[in-house]
């Protein structure tokens, strides 16, 4: 009797598919959305910055395609997916990666602070994948990344709006596996711990934090990119079939102390 061995990951699951990636200019953004395209896939990116998207589309290549976002803006929003869906007729993943984590003190915040990050963080994922849903129904990938963080578990000081609106991501994934399942869609979240980007050690990190990071890690390192991506583009393959409604942790093992 023969045993049917489950696909493995692949350096050939996104050759010539179609995806799209919020914010994906800066950071964790960036680095997925580069390697999709040195895997072969077209990739739909967004971001504020006009100038650094086009550079960076210009770098990549033709399987680059930037459009510049602000995915605050609804409307904007919904334009970016359906330009990407446009293309040829269908998505293959979504992966809801942009997010804005600023220090702000709760008593001294505003309603448009709140607004502000909620709409990035939290609706945007809401708006982009009602807007992509046709498309990814069309496509072959059919699969749906969302970008948390581990800060919501934290309680952090200064960072409740944040936390608030990942936390959110959380029912939002869970619940949204069941609404598109029986389109064979799979949501998934990944939840990161802090990311060494080049933005949070020249804006953010001490080197007095990085140690304190690295002594809270089970395996005494600090996280980058290239600890995240890997684990999305897992949940975007096909060895993740069987895998929906599910939030991966790459926090290095802090959550273990």
């Amino acid at each position: 009797m023969s045993v049917s061995i489950p696909p493995l990951p692949s350096a050939t699951d996104f050759r010539g598919r179609v995806a799209v990636v919020t914010g994906g200019t800066n950071g964790l953004g960036r680095h997925l959305a580069q390697t999709l395209i040195d895997l072969g896939a077209h990739v739909f990116f967004c971001g504020r910055q006009r100038d650094t998207g086009a550079a960076l589309a210009a770098d990549w290549g033709e399987h680059a395609h930037f459009v510049a976002c602000d995915l605050a803006d609804a409307a904007a929003t919904r334009a970016f997916i359906a330009g990407a869906g446009a293309w040829c007729g269908s998505i293959d993943y979504l992966v809801n990666n942009a997010a804005i984590d600023p220090v702000v003190s709760f008593e001294a915040s505003t309603l448009a602070d709140f607004d502000r990050i909620i709409a990035i963080n939290l609706r945007a994922g809401f708006v982009a994948t009602q807007a992509a849903l046709p498309f990814l129904r069309a496509g072959r990938g059919k699969a749906i990344v969302n970008l948390g963080t581990t800060n919501w578990m934290l309680g952090q000081p200064n960072y409740t709006m944040y936390a608030a609106a990942k936390s959110g991501l959380v029912g939002f994934t869970r619940s949204l596996a069941h609404d598109v399942g029986a389109d064979a869609i799979r949501v998934n979240l990944v939840s990161p711990g802090w990311i060494m980007t080049e933005r949070q050690l020249a804006e953010k990190v001490t080197p007095v934090e990085q140690a304190q990071l690295r002594s809270q890690s089970a395996l005494g390192q600090l996280l980058t990119a290239q600890h995240v991506t890997p684990a999305t583009l897992f949940l975007l393959s096909t060895a993740a079939a069987g895998i929906t409604g599910q939030n991966l942790v790459v926090d290095g093992g802090k959550h273990l102390h």
